[in-house]
C-alpha cells in the first residue's frame, strides 16, 4: 500500500473520529441544562447560605435525610425517603430513628455514614459557628456541660442515627432534613475557620449532582454525579447555573436558546412570549414569595456599634403609627396592577395564602390615603415647620436611603414609584442600588434605614427566623422587630405536633404584624418562569425552580452555547 493512500486512509478516519466526537460532543451539549441567574451566590456551605440560588445548588449537593412535596390543596408538606430509606418514631415521638440508604458515597469515594449526620447537627447548632440555621435545632437535646451545642444526633452505627428532641412538635422532620454535610471534610476544620474555609467553594457532593466548577460573577456548572444514591444521578450531564444580570439579556438569550430557564419573568413578557414563542413554555406558580418595603425598627447605628447590644428605636421608623402611615402613603393595589395583574396580589403579611389552614382572609390590606398618611405622620409630630416641602420634627427631616439591589430591574421600577408617593406626604427617599452580595450583607447586619427585599417563606410553618426577638438567634429578623406575643404565640406553634392546630395562633400572629406594619408587605408574586420546551420532567413549582431536577431530560433542540462544552 503506497505512502498516499496510508495518509489518504488515516485522514478520512481522523475526519470521522472528529465528526464522531462533534456529534457526541452536541450530544452532550443537548443533555445539558442552563439556568439564568441575576447574581452570584454568597457561599456553597449550607452552615452560612443565605441566597435563594445558593440553596437550591445546596439541596442538589448535600440531600438531606428526607425530602418533601407540598400538597396545594390542602397547604400542608409531606416527607418524603431522601439520605434516610425510613424512619420511625419512639418515646411519645421526642426520638426519631433514621436508617440510611446504603452505599452512598461522597465524591471523593468516602462512604456516607451517620457520622456525616452527627456532625452537621453540631456545626448547625454550635454558637461558635454561628449558622443561619442555628434556630433548626433549638428543642434538639444540648450536650451537658453548659454550652448549650446541640447533642441531638446519636450515631447509633455507620447507618443508624437516632434525633433526641426536648419535645415533640410538628416541624421535626422539617428540622431534621437540613443538607447533611462530609464529616471527615467539615469536622476537622476549627469552629472559627468555617466561614473562611476555602473548600467551600470547591464542595463535595452526595447528592445527584457533583460540583464541577464556579466562575465568580459568570457560571456554576454541576455535573451528573454518576455514583449518586441519593437519590440517583441526574438523568441530564450538566446544570449550569449563568449569571446574567441584566434582565433583556436574560429573556433575549432564553427566546434564542441560550439559557433553558429564567425565573421572574415579568407578567407582559409572559403573555408575550406564550403568545409567540413556539420553544419557550410559561410556568406561574403562586405562593411562597412576597416583596416588601422594609424599615429598620431600631437605630442601626447604635446596633452597630454596640456589637448588637443596644436596640434603641429607630429616629424616622422607630413607631408603629409612623410605619402605617407611610403603608397608606403607598398604593400597593396600583404596584399590583400595573406591574403583575394575575400574577400577584396585595400582601398584608408574611403567612402565605397558600397554607389556607393558616392565612387569616379576614385582614384586608390598608388602603391607599395619602390625606389619612398625613395626617397620622401630623399626629405622630412630622409637620412641614420650613415650608420646604419635607416634613420634619424637632429639627430632623424625614428624609433617608431607601436600598435596593442591584439587578432586579422591576424592584427598581418599583422604588421610583414608591419615592413618589412617599413625596407626596412630604417624605424624602433617595434611590440607591447596592451589589447584590454587599445588599443581603449589609441587611444581615442591619445596617440600613429602609429598603426593597423579598422573601420566600418556608414550607414548614416555622417562622421563628424571621420574627423571633431574639435578633442574635434570628439573623433574618431584617427590621429588628421585636414583640413579646409574637414569641409566645411561635414557641406555641412549634410545641403542637399537628401543624394545623396553630391555625388560630397563626391568624392572631398576622393581625399583630398587621397592627405594628414592621415592613410594608408589598405584594405575594408568583414566580414566572420561561422554560424551553426541549425539557422534559420538570416540577417546577411552590418548592422551587430545580425541584427534583435530577429527573429532568432533554430532548431536541438546538445545542446549548457556553462552557459546558469542555
Amino acid at each position: 500500500m503506497s505512502f498516499r493512500v496510508i495518509r489518504f486512509l488515516t485522514l478520512a478516519c481522523l475526519l470521522a473520529f472528529c465528526s464522531c466526537s462533534r456529534k457526541e460532543e452536541r450530544s452532550q451539549q443537548q443533555k445539558a441544562v442552563v439556568v439564568a441567574i441575576e447574581g452570584d451566590v454568597d457561599t456553597f456551605n449550607p452552615l452560612f447560605a443565605e441566597d435563594v440560588t445558593a440553596g437550591e445548588i445546596n439541596d442538589l449537593l448535600f440531600p438531606g435525610l428526607t425530602g418533601s412535596e407540598f400538597d396545594v390543596a390542602t397547604g400542608t408538606l409531606h416527607y418524603l425517603p431522601l439520605l434516610a430509606r425510613s424512619w420511625e418514631w419512639s418515646v411519645d415521638r421526642r426520638d426519631i430513628t433514621f436508617h440510611l440508604v446504603s452505599g452512598a458515597r461522597w465524591s471523593d469515594g468516602t462512604p456516607i455514614s451517620s457520622a456525616d449526620v452527627k456532625t452537621s447537627y453540631e456545626l448547625y447548632g454550635d454558637p461558635e459557628v454561628a449558622s443561619v440555621r442555628q434556630s433548626a435545632v433549638s428543642v434538639m437535646r444540648k450536650s451537658p456541660g453548659g454550652k448549650g451545642v446541640p447533642d441531638a444526633a446519636e450515631a447509633i452505627n455507620d447507618s443508624t442515627v437516632v434525633f433526641h428532641f426536648e419535645r415533640s412538635y410538628a416541624g421535626q422532620l422539617f428540622d431534621t432534613g437540613l443538607p447533611i454535610l462530609p464529616a471527615h471534610i467539615f469536622g476537622k476544620i476549627s469552629r472559627k475557620e468555617l466561614r473562611s474555609f476555602p473548600g467551600n467553594n470547591t464542595p463535595l457532593s452526595s447528592g445527584p449532582f457533583s460540583f464541577d466548577s464556579w466562575t465568580p460573577m459568570q457560571e456554576i456548572v454541576l455535573r451528573s454525579n454518576n455514583d449518586s444514591r441519593v437519590p440517583a444521578p441526574a438523568k441530564i450531564s450538566a446544570l449550569v447555573f449563568r449569571v446574567i444580570p441584566d434582565y433583556g439579556a436574560r429573556l433575549a438569550q432564553l427566546q434564542s436558546g441560550e439559557v433553558d430557564i429564567v425565573t421572574g419573568i415579568r407578567p407582559e413578557d409572559a403573555v408575550r412570549i406564550g403568545r409567540e414563542s413556539e420553544t419557550v413554555a410559561i410556568v406561574s406558580t403562586a405562593g411562597r414569595d412576597y416583596d416588601f418595603l422594609g424599615w429598620n425598627n431600631i437605630d442601626p447605628g447604635a446596633f452597630g456599634s454596640s456589637g448588637g447590644k443596644t436596640t434603641t428605636p429607630h429616629r424616622l421608623f422607630g413607631s408603629a403609627k409612623v410605619r402605617k402611615a407611610l403603608t397608606i402613603a403607598i398604593d400597593r393595589k396600583a404596584l399590583v396592577d400595573a406591574y403583575l395583574g394575575i400574577h400577584g396580589r396585595e400582601a398584608i403579611g408574611g403567612v402565605s395564602p397558600l397554607f389556607r389552614w393558616a392565612y387569616n382572609d379576614t385582614i384586608k390590606p390598608l388602603k391607599f390615603d395619602k390625606n389619612l398618611a398625613s395626617q397620622l405622620l401630623s399626629g405622630e409630630g412630622w409637620r412641614d415647620s420650613d415650608g420646604d416641602g419635607i416634613i420634619d420634627k424637632n429639627g430632623v427631616a424625614f428624609r433617608f436611603v431607601l436600598k435596593i439591589a442591584a439587578g432586579n430591574q422591576m424592584r427598581s421600577v418599583i422604588a421610583t414609584a414608591i419615592q413618589q408617593q412617599l413625596r407626596d406626604v412630604g417624605v424624602d427617599a433617595s434611590i440607591e442600588q447596592v451589589e447584590r452580595g454587599t445588599f443581603w450583607q449589609d441587611l444581615m447586619a442591619r445596617k440600613y434605614d429602609a429598603w426593597i427585599a423579598g422573601f420566600s417563606v418556608p414550607l414548614q410553618m416555622q417562622l421563628d427566623d424571621l420574627w423571633g426577638s431574639d435578633l442574635e438567634k434570628y439573623p433574618f429578623n431584617l427590621a429588628g422587630y421585636r414583640n413579646a406575643r409574637i414569641d409566645k404565640i411561635l414557641g406555641s406553634v412549634r410545641a403542637l405536633e399537628n401543624e394545623t392546630d396553630g391555625a388560630a395562633l397563626w391568624k392572631e400572629f398576622q393581625a399583630i404584624v398587621h397592627q405594628d406594619q414592621p415592613y410594608t408587605f408589598l405584594f405575594w408574586i408568583n414566580n414566572i418562569v420561561g422554560v424551553n420546551k426541549r425539557i422534559h420532567g420538570s416540577s417546577i413549582g411552590v418548592l422551587g425552580t430545580t425541584h427534583r431536577a435530577w429527573e429532568w431530560y432533554t430532548q431536541g433542540s438546538a445545542p446549548i452555547a457556553g462552557s459546558i462544552a469542555r
